[in-house]
């Protein structure tokens, strides 16, 4: 009872630091943001905070694994109807929700994310980095799934390879998400087109191009 007990208050501990890194890293972004912040807006000291984390990092990865897992739950539950169109509403939607979990993540993708196969074999899997890289594989695994499946039905005409064509799709969703988060504020009246009908426009073109004439179908799994 006793050791349930310590593993508990340990737990709420790191919850809370995360919960405030995660303010800080939302505001000042991950290389503005440094462990005194951190330690001082939780309640720690900055010895305090090595003893749940093994450096800034570490609880950067933590903060990202809760913007991972929600984006992986939204495609996820896309994917039971399975279009182009509800797959990019499900990325649409939570970037406007959560544009600073977009971001982190974007930071992430381009410093931390390992994109070879077996390339944290030997990490720890209990680790924030290797639970972070699982989601990540996940999302490109159902994204991967799911255009096979269109390729295969012949609802998907391409000359890529699956993979491949998924790493352009996700480029192209997240180039674009990019834009509309920059220039969001006064965006009907600067280009005289709201941000949503852009976007819809932009994916109905993605459906259009990949398919054979018929609906953007891809494959229920």
């Amino acid at each position: 009872m006793g050791e349930d007990r310590k593993t508990w208050e340990k737990k709420q501990r790191e919850s809370r630091i995360i919960d405030k890194a995660q303010d800080i890293f939302f505001k000042n972004g991950y290389e503005f943001t440094t462990i005194i912040e951190i330690a001082k807006a939780s309640g720690y000291n900055k010895r305090s905070i090595y003893l749940y984390f093994k450096d800034k990092e570490d609880i950067f990865l933590a903060v990202v694994l809760r913007g991972l897992t929600q984006l992986y739950k939204r495609l996820e539950t896309a994917a039971k109807d399975p279009t182009i169109q509800s797959l990019g509403r499900a990325f649409f939607d939570f970037s406007l929700d959560h544009p600073d979990y977009l971001k982190l993540i974007m930071v992430y993708e381009a410093n931390t994310c390992v994109y070879n196969p077996g390339g944290l074999k030997n990490a720890d899997p209990e680790s924030y980095k290797y639970l972070c890289q699982q989601e990540t594989d996940a999302m490109a695994d159902l994204m991967t799934r799911l255009i096979a499946a269109g390729i295969e039905k012949k609802r998907i005409k391409t000359n890529l390879e699956p993979a491949p064509l998924m790493l352009l799709l996700w480029g192209q969703v997240f180039g674009v998400m990019q834009i509309i988060l920059m220039r969001q504020a006064h965006f009907q009246e600067t280009y005289g087109i709201s941000y949503e009908e852009l976007f819809a426009n932009f994916m109905d073109m993605v459906g259009r191009a990949l398919s054979s004439g018929g609906p953007s179908q891809l494959h229920t799994i």
